[in-house]
């Protein structure tokens, strides 16, 4: 396959930061904004971008430009501290937090010990991530190994850059959510060896959890 053919001409309106940002109050000076621009995708990455009539003729006459003119394009964001199990019981009513929780959320992730619906419920979560924009997301998943697995299973279908881990409790949760440091620590183990180092440890709560756990 030529370069040509991997390669995506995207034209429209475009907006991002220039520069990593420490204090809010510094954003105005790193926001760029480019009315008529022009964002070369090659296999993947970036090849060019900038102004259109700067770059236009770097387009290959057999390449279709997609033309997203009067529509603002910015990155995809990036979502730091999501609970995918939790997909399912959004807008789930509690008067309480631990109400909440009781009722709610730790029967959910019970659910998460049968792969098949791991699979499933990652499959869906995934799409809800790309179709809002997210591109990148720091995800929690269950106490169960197989969480994680299905998680980065279907992230990768697609390429996409996913930073996970199994949660880890040992207390002040039911009998059928409770792991051990010990047990953690094992499963958090084989899970990073058989993800070859695209696994990173999740945890919880801290209400959920015993020092030594953490430690």
């Amino acid at each position: 396959m030529s370069g040509e053919h991997t390669l995506k001409a995207v034209r429209g309106s475009f907006i991002d930061v220039t520069r990593t940002i420490d204090n809010p109050e510094e954003i105005a000076s790193a926001l760029r904004f480019i009315e008529d621009g022009l964002l070369l995708i090659k296999q993947g990455k970036v090849e060019w971008f900038g102004e259109w009539e700067n770059g236009k003729h770097q387009i290959p006459d057999t390449i279709r430009v997609r033309d997203y003119r009067g529509k603002l394009i910015v990155p995809g964001f990036v979502d730091t501290h999501i609970h995918y199990p939790q997909s399912e019981m959004v807008g789930a009513y509690g008067e309480q937090l631990l109400e909440w929780l009781n009722k709610h959320t730790f029967p959910t992730e019970r659910r998460y010990e049968d792969l098949e619906y791991a699979r499933e419920m990652s499959a869906f979560f995934i799409k809800q991530l790309l179709r809002n924009g997210t591109t990148t997301a720091l995800v929690f998943g269950t106490v169960h190994p197989q969480s994680v697995d299905a998680l980065f299973e279907a992230a990768s279908h697609i390429n996409m850059r996913m930073i996970a881990g199994k949660v880890m409790m040992d207390r002040n949760a039911p009998d059928y959510l409770l792991d051990t440091a010990e047990s953690s620590y094992h499963q958090s183990k084989e899970t990073d060896r058989t993800l070859a180092q695209k696994w990173s440890s999740a945890i919880c709560d801290y209400a959920t959890l015993r020092p030594d756990l953490i430690s």
